[in-house]
């Protein structure tokens, strides 16, 4: 189980909470919408060992930017981790290791973007060297680990990969009996105060660490008391008249004690003039000065150290304080209410649950500060403030401090609420309900909700593993993105589950205001996801993944992701927009704007998250080639998501093949031959207002015809069909999303039992009532020479387009 939370603050890929929490970090700045330039490609791969000993495949990209997935089965006993982007590298950080973060352990032994440049990974170290502030004795008792010198209480040592687990266990029995010890019971390591990554010779130096807490110096800080010294800006006025006051933060903890507080204080007329953080552990009485003006405060007061992690928690907001003179506030957690969301009839007692809060105060010029429900703020939102619950970090109970509505600047407060069926950190095969309650302005004085069953939409799933010869594992991933009106969240309980039928259940406060996506990675190969759309209480939807060879989607790919944002300029719509799409092929002037996904299965619009690696193009210009991929670097191959081919400037017939393989399934291949015919004027393409052309989002385009297939296969979970029978070879014909159905469409199916080398006969195939066409085939008795079924289709409508979709390894006989 990985419980799905989004944090912020990452450039660029995924983030998690914590232990198992994981998140997505948030998109980029925009690209502008005409780039003729191709995504960046995966251009090198490499797998990793951490000191835990938890194993992940980096992929680099050529840009630098990097992709992980892990090497290691996700169940009970590990696998979960924490992932995001810092400064270009990507950090993965196992659950284990979470709670020791920024003390015992530098965030940078986890850094796998540098990993791979200095040469530690596994094809180049057998173990990762580090420094250990600890006698030697101290640092060689712990397990894999070696000293190789020493000096002044610091030693050199090595940590065997072999071995490395040792220490990831160390770490879950420290954690574990400093969570169960009560009192002031910190985690760590006896007689160890630090170890961080040593770097090698001939190494890039170490990266700068990734803050886990943002913090800001004051302009002054004002120690002991109200009034500063008499030459201070405190007392008088600053250049220019602003006049400077002193601000005191003191707080009452939930046992009406002196507190310890963690957060945020920031003015709301300009942040530029004063934004302070409140860094973890904690502090106590604080002052700052400060010019006049409206301040925000939030912060998590603390009752007991903030080096316990065990330690209460209340996040008290006081979001309109008004600065005209000295000023002291204290922040009493007395006041604040605990919030909790349950079932009025569960399934099952004692739910396992993930429970977040998140909030994000921004200025009257839009700069914002807080926790946002994505990135690597809700890392330390989670634990630093303990603005999170979960299994893994005991399970406490949330408060907050109800506010009334703001006036100046914008207040966005976020509670999650996610329960699973399952057990511990497994989910299961039961379902699982996901909670959003969203407010505006203000911290809603309720903070206990009841859900009725009715209150849920419901989303019914057949999941299928990539069929293989193996026994499968079960697919990796299952979780759920929610776009929201100013940030997006991915949500509650998610990883590995087993394939075939589930149900779980969604619910928002605001379900107009939602937008929700699956996301679903099977045992081999890419995510995939399915179409946005906001859901309200009582719909039911009812989906399926996997089940038939992947092929090219007619998805309109969006413009916000989780990880990027396409378009840009000033005509392109807002990325806040979670339903902006952009055309999949459409042509403006010469030009084709090519955003074609793989992924398409069952459901024509499901679509790969991105193209993998393993792709080829070929465009062809009546009957000439006018490009190709090959005459790109042998290494880099790219896929036609983005791509920009040359259109001649009269009528014309084009051919474009796309080649795509997935290194995970080397022997499933794909190949798609679309030919078609275009020409300058073409009737303009009919888009929703949330639809732009992919070349100038302010002018009209005109459709490609491409024709795309997608299969309708009845195959088992394992994606397997019964050997020696009948077998029913269903297929969809469909134009891009928003354009009309072709008409006249006929198809034929050709079938191979030894991976493509020789085919049947076209067999013509029958158009159903409801759009799918039919091909009756017999398989073969099962042996070790014909357990593999390729297909494939040729489709031609009334106006000459035409597709071939070929699929080797398409799905495989039971056996």
């Amino acid at each position: 189980m990985t419980a799905v939370l989004a944090t912020a603050g990452a450039a660029g890929g995924t983030a998690t909470a914590g232990p198992g929490e994981r998140v997505a970090a948030p998109p980029p700045g925009p690209r502008a919408a005409g780039a003729a330039a191709p995504a960046a490609k995966v251009v090198k791969s490499a797998d990793v060992t951490l000191v835990t000993g938890d194993r992940f495949r980096v992929d680099v990209a050529e840009d630098g930017s990097q992709q992980v997935a892990p090497l290691d089965a996700v169940g009970e006993n590990g696998g979960t981790f924490t992932q995001f982007t810092y400064d270009g590298d990507a950090y993965v950080i196992p659950a284990k290791a979470a709670p020791f973060l920024g003390t015992t352990l530098d965030p940078r032994l986890f850094d796998v973007g540098y990993l791979v440049r200095a040469k530690l990974d596994d094809g180049h170290a057998s173990s990762l060297p580090v420094t250990v502030r600890a006698t030697s004795a101290k640092a060689d008792g712990l397990p894999g680990t070696s000293v190789t010198s020493s000096s002044g209480g610091t030693v050199r040592a090595k940590v065997a990969k072999r071995k490395a687990a040792g220490f990831g266990a160390l770490l879950a029995r420290n954690w574990e009996a400093a969570r169960g010890g009560g009192g002031s019971a910190t985690p760590g390591l006896s007689g160890v105060d630090q170890m961080t990554l040593a770097v090698p010779g001939g190494a890039p130096k170490l990266p700068a660490a990734p803050p886990l807490v943002r913090t800001a110096a004051p302009k002054a800080t004002v120690n002991g008391g109200a009034n500063g010294p008499a030459n201070s800006p405190v007392n008088g006025a600053a250049k220019g008249g602003v006049r400077y006051r002193t601000l005191t933060v003191d707080s009452i903890d939930q046992d009406g004690k002196p507190g310890v507080m963690i957060g945020f204080v920031h003015s709301v007329d300009d942040a530029t003039l004063g934004d302070f953080g409140m860094a973890a552990p904690g502090n106590g009485r604080r002052a700052f000065s400060v010019p006049e003006g409206t301040y925000s405060i939030e912060a998590s007061v603390l009752t007991g150290p903030g080096t316990d992690r065990s330690s209460r928690a209340a996040l008290v907001i006081e979001p309109e304080l008004t600065v005209k003179g000295d000023t002291t506030v204290v922040l009493d957690a007395r006041k604040a209410v605990q919030y909790r969301t349950d079932l009025a009839a569960p399934p099952k007692p004692d739910m396992p649950r993930v429970d977040f809060m998140a909030f994000l105060r921004g200025d009257t010029h839009g700069k914002q500060e807080g926790v946002p429900p994505n990135g690597v703020g809700s890392l330390a939102g989670f634990y630093d403030m303990r603005l999170g619950s979960s299994i893994y970090n005991g399970n406490p109970k949330l408060y907050v401090t109800p506010t009334k509505p703001v006036t100046k600047g914008t207040l966005h407060f976020l509670e999650t609420t996610s329960l699973s069926t399952g057990t511990g950190s497994v989910i299961g095969s039961g379902p699982t309900y996901k909670t959003l309650f969203l407010s505006e302005g203000s911290v809603p004085a309720v903070q206990t909700h009841s859900l009725a069953q009715s209150d849920f939409a419901t989303v019914e799933s057949r999941l299928h593993n990539v069929p293989s010869d193996d026994a499968s594992t079960g697919p990796a991933q299952w979780y759920t993105n929610a776009f929201l009106p100013w940030t997006y969240t991915s949500v509650g309980h998610a990883g590995a589950v087993p394939a075939g039928d589930r149900t779980d259940y969604l619910y928002s406060n605001t379900p107009d205001q939602v937008v929700w996506e699956w996301a679903f990675t099977p045992d081999k190969g890419g995510r995939r996801n399915d179409p946005r759309r906001t859901l309200k209480p009582g719909q039911v939807v009812r989906q399926e993944f996997g089940g038939a060879p992947p092929t090219p989607s007619v998805a309109a790919e969006y413009l916000k992701s989780v990880d990027v944002v396409i378009g840009g300029g000033d005509h392109a719509p807002t990325t806040d927009d979670a339903l902006a799409q952009v055309c999949v092929a459409c042509r403006q002037g010469d030009l084709a704007a090519l955003f074609l996904r793989g992924g398409a299965d069952t459901d024509p619009t499901h679509h790969a998250y991105v193209n993998g690696e393993g792709n080829e193009m070929r465009f062809y210009r009546d009957g000439k080639l006018a490009y190709s991929t090959e005459v790109e670097p042998s290494n880099i191959r790219y896929s036609p998501d983005p791509a920009n081919l040359p259109l001649a400037p009269r009528p014309a017939d084009y051919r474009l093949v796309w080649e795509s393989s997935d290194p995970d399934v080397p022997d499933a291949t794909g190949t798609t031959d679309w030919r078609f015919r275009s020409a300058p004027g073409g009737a303009t393409a009919t888009l929703p207002k949330t639809a732009f052309c992919g070349l100038d989002t302010s002018t009209s385009c005109s459709f490609l015809p491409l024709l795309f297939v997608t299969y309708d296969l009845k195959l088992d979970a394992d994606s397997r069909a019964k050997a020696g029978q009948p077998f029913d070879v269903g297929f969809r014909v469909s134009h891009q999303q928003y354009q009309a159905a072709p008409t006249g469409v006929t198809g034929t199916v050709e079938v191979s039992y030894d991976d493509g080398a020789t085919w049947s006969g076209p067999s013509a195939a029958t158009a159903g009532s409801d759009g799918v066409f039919h091909a009756s085939v017999t398989h073969p008795a099962y042996d070790r020479d014909h357990r593999w079924v390729s297909l494939r289709v040729t489709a031609h409508d009334a106006d000459g387009s035409s597709v071939t979709q070929t699929n080797v390894h398409a799905y495989r006989l039971d056996g």
